[in-house]
């Protein structure tokens, strides 16, 4: 099949709450709705949107508490959980490139006990990867897909698009 059509042939993906702050844990939500700047940014570099699922809220719920959250997604249930979710948004990663859709890379939550990249949540803010980006890097790896990962922050969607556009020149 063809798919040059009106499509921009280019996606990225982005945590949930990028497009859902409701999604945040009580007390976290940067926005009343999405981070506008970095979803506007990303449509005006006609950059298609793919919304990863909220591992927190999907394995936790809306009401979870916050000092519970990293324990609670790192034991083996959550944990075959997310690697499932990851292998299917490597097999949604691995449908774009077989139809010719440029994946530009994943960007993540820093500070996220799931999503984070460079930073994570255990008891405190610190170094390290959220527990599904660890079971997303994994099924990835497992499957052969290379693709860049980044960490961003709501407060920062300048440097979150920053990336997407070195993404998009090929760095």
């Amino acid at each position: 099949m063809d798919f040059r059509d009106c499509r921009s042939m280019t996606v990225v993906l982005v945590p949930h709450c990028v497009l859902n702050q409701n999604s945040r844990l009580a007390g976290c939500a940067e926005r009343p709705s999405a981070v506008h700047e970095l979803v506007e940014g990303l449509m005006q570099r006609q950059i298609g949107i793919v919304q990863m699922p909220c591992p927190e809220l999907m394995v936790l719920g809306l009401d979870r508490q916050h000092i519970q959250i990293r324990s609670g997604l790192e034991s083996h249930p959550v944990r075959q959980a997310f690697r499932q979710w990851a292998r299917e948004l490597v097999y949604q990663i691995q449908q774009y490139r077989q139809c010719g859709v440029k994946v530009l890379g994943v960007l993540g939550k820093n500070g996220s006990p799931a999503c984070g990249v460079e930073e994570t949540w255990r008891l405190e803010r610190g170094p390290g990867m959220g527990v599904f980006i660890e079971e997303l890097k994994a099924a990835l790896q497992e499957a052969g897909v290379e693709l860049p990962l980044a960490g961003t922050m709501d407060a920062e969607p300048q440097a979150a698009l920053g990336i997407v556009d070195k993404w998009q020149a090929g760095g």
